[in-house]
């Protein structure tokens, strides 16, 4: 070993050990003469030997100094802290220089296997030893039972036994396959209705203060409220008034209200103000006697009304007011009223009435003019309450010889149509006599009629216009009749048959008496009115001049038949329409224009100008889904729209303006379905285009119709 020795000291480096510098000096006997060198600084304690350089020095047992060659001298130094070296301890962790000497690591070393069958220890020569044990391994399981064999830890599930599952929550726990199985739910009701239970996996059971309603178990209160875990009475104390004047009301706590009967003959009221005098009895207020409401008023009606009592109502009866001058003396507003003024007309024109309050009427005489009820006497007087006849006569000459004038005491004047001879003042005719109060007679110079004399009289005795015209124009007149007279003249003295001279007889007629117009101008019209010559006869007769060829009949016989099948309607001169007169006012037509023979083919139905028009349609109009359905419907005129809303909907007729903009305001005189769901069928008689709307929902749902009528 090599020693320094200068000072007669020694320094011995000792392999595998580290001492204190000043733990090595003290231990050699090197402290005294300052030669400590704890206290030198490095550097300073003169070498033993000299050097050239650090290399030259010997090396110290003690790593953390280190030997340095200053000017020629070897002298020791201190190693840099940190310095790794070795204090012969494996035991004490990573070991470290510390001001020259070798400090322990702060951390011991670690010496585990992660083997629970193996005891893991240190040596500080060895280091970490890991000897096998025959003890217990644990697997944290508390269903296993662990135990170590031959260095390795075995763990045997244990079924059945009781456990803890790590869960508040759960009570009961059991092994099962090796782990803790949790058993049923904890119960955690406190039975407290204060308290809100629940249950925690940590912590267990919690009851958390809650606000409901509870009961404080006093029957005379009521909104008890949970407040700090406890039921607090509620504020509002049970009312135990049973409206019942005959009963004590009270309150106990376990029975709540008690209601007793009061004592017998207390004073009480039943409610009824018709009553007096009402007294209690075995807790029922009893009616008292009846209260009397009688005024001895004529113009009241007397009453009693339970709540308020006696009633005066004022009517309208009969009353007398004390004047006899007055009739119909009525009550009005509780008095009694003069009625009308009494009628003291005794319907005798020869007295004057008057009235006098207490004897009443008063009839006095007078001298004016009056009727004594005989027509034929004229200038009648009064005389002493009476009428008296006068002297005259009434003049009942109506200067019509076709009358005879007399005179009936009822009526007056009379003037009875008669059959004399006359003149009707035209020299045309001739055999004059009176009919219908007037004169007439038959057309002498025209034995055989002619459309001229015809056409002239049916044009001005039944006008061109109005109800009882049978032709638009003289000239229509001239046209129609033109080739009937060439087949049917007649004479002029028929009254019935297809003839001209028919027609011209009672257009004659028409015109010597307007007010028989309306009987005689069908008849000398087109169709003869079925008295100049029947129905078929001028149908007929039409299609064998001007319609043979189309309508094929081969003989009168069956053209009579096929017309007979044909419908009547009321009109005699139909333009249009399926009816015999239609075909006939047609067939007068069809002289000039061909064509119109296919309208006097008598076929179900009609055809051309004669076709039936269409019979009315019905079109059923409801709401879905807040529209109508359906919305939009074409009609023809005469047709019908029945309406079958839903209960919450109605149908209101407006204008085009205000059902584009989706408003609601009725049209004037429009057509309006009400709420309520009834069926209501509207009818569409003229053509044109009928907007209607639904009002709650016209704006919201846009909900509207139009209907075109064509």
């Amino acid at each position: 070993m090599a020693r320094w020795s200068q000072y007669g000291c020694s320094v011995v480096q000792r392999a595998g050990r580290t001492l204190g510098v000043v733990a090595l000096l003290t231990a050699i006997g090197c402290e005294s003469e300052e030669q400590n060198l704890a206290a030198q600084k490095p550097g300073t304690i003169a070498p033993p030997a000299s050097c050239a350089k650090s290399a030259d020095c010997p090396a110290f047992d003690n790593t953390c100094l280190v030997p340095a060659c200053t000017k020629g001298q070897c002298v020791a130094q201190l190693a840099k802290d940190g310095t790794p070296c070795d204090d012969g301890n494996l035991c004490n962790g990573a070991d470290a220089c510390a001001g020259g000497t070798c400090k322990a690591g702060d951390k011991a070393l670690e010496c585990s296997d992660g083997d629970a069958c193996t005891g893991d220890t240190c040596n500080p020569k060895a280091g970490c030893v890991f000897a096998p044990l025959p003890s217990k391994c644990d697997d944290d399981q508390p269903c296993t039972v662990d135990v170590c064999a031959k260095g390795k830890c075995t763990n045997t599930a244990i079924d059945s036994a009781t456990c803890d599952d790590g869960n508040e929550c759960t009570v009961g726990d059991k092994c099962a396959a090796g782990k803790c199985t949790p058993g049923a739910n904890k119960g955690c009701d406190d039975d407290n209705v204060c308290t809100t239970d629940s249950c925690d996996p940590d912590l267990g059971c919690i009851g958390k203060n809650n606000e409901a309603p509870c009961s404080d178990n006093d029957a005379c209160t009521k909104g008890d409220e949970c407040k700090d875990g406890e039921c607090r009475a509620g504020k509002t104390v049970v009312s135990c008034d049973d409206g019942k004047p005959c009963t004590d009301d009270s309150c106990t706590k376990l029975k709540g209200c008690v209601n007793a009967n009061t004592a017998d003959g207390k004073a009480c009221s039943d409610g009824d103000a018709c009553t007096d005098g009402d007294a209690c009895k075995a807790g029922t207020c009893s009616a008292g006697t009846a209260l009397a409401c009688g005024d001895s008023d004529v113009c009241t009606d007397d009453a009693c009304d339970k709540a308020k009592g006696c009633t005066h109502a004022n009517n309208t009866a009969k009353c007398e007011d004390g004047d006899v001058c007055s009739e119909g003396d009525a009550c009005a507003a509780g008095k009694c009223a003069p009625g009308k003024a009494k009628n003291c007309d005794d319907a005798n024109t020869c007295t004057s009435e008057s009235c006098d309050p207490k004897s009443g009427c008063q009839l006095a005489a007078t001298a004016s003019p009056c009727d004594d009820a005989n027509a034929c006497t004229t200038g009648d007087a009064c005389k002493d309450k009476a009428c008296a006849a006068g002297a005259g006569k009434p003049d009942c000459d109506d200067k019509n010889p076709c009358t005879d004038d007399a005179c009936d005491a009822k009526v007056g004047c009379t003037h009875t149509n008669n059959t004399a001879t006359c003149d009707d003042g035209d020299a045309k005719t001739a055999g004059d006599v009176c009919a219908a109060g007037k004169c007439a007679g038959s057309i002498a110079s025209d034995p055989t009629p002619t459309c001229a004399t015809y056409c002239e009289a049916v044009t001005s005795a039944c006008g061109t216009s109005g109800a009882n015209a049978q032709y638009a124009s003289l000239a229509e007149c001239t046209s129609w009749c033109a080739d009937l007279a060439m087949i049917f003249p007649g004479a002029a003295a028929d009254k019935s048959g297809n003839t001209i001279g028919c027609r011209a007889y009672h257009a004659k007629l028409a015109k010597v008496d307007a007010s028989s117009a309306a009987t005689h101008c069908p008849h000398a019209g087109k169709t003869g009115g079925n008295m100049c010559g029947t129905w078929c006869e001028n149908y007929c007769s039409l299609a064998q001049m001007n319609c043979m060829a189309t309508l094929g009949f081969k003989n009168q016989g069956e053209c009579m038949s096929t017309c007979n099948k044909a419908p009547v309607n009321s009109a005699v001169n139909d333009q249009t329409g399926y009816s015999v007169q239609c075909m006939i006012v047609q067939g007068g037509l069809a002289f000039n224009d061909p064509t119109i023979c296919q309208s006097m083919t008598v076929v179900d139905g009609g055809i051309g100008k004669c076709k039936a028009p269409p019979k009315p349609q019905t079109v059923k109009v409801g709401t879905k889904n807040f529209a109508f359905d359906p919305a939009d419907v074409t009609l023809n005129a005469g047709d019908s729209v029945e309406f079958a809303l839903e209960a919450f909907h109605n149908a209101v007729e407006v204008d085009e303006a205000t059902w584009m903009a989706n408003g609601d305001t009725a049209k004037a005189n429009g057509f309006k379905v009400e709420f309520g769901g009834t069926p209501t069928k509207v009818a569409f008689a003229k053509a044109g285009v009928y907007y209607y709307v639904c009002t709650p929902h016209v704006a919201s749902k846009k909900m509207k119709g139009k209907i075109t009528v064509k």
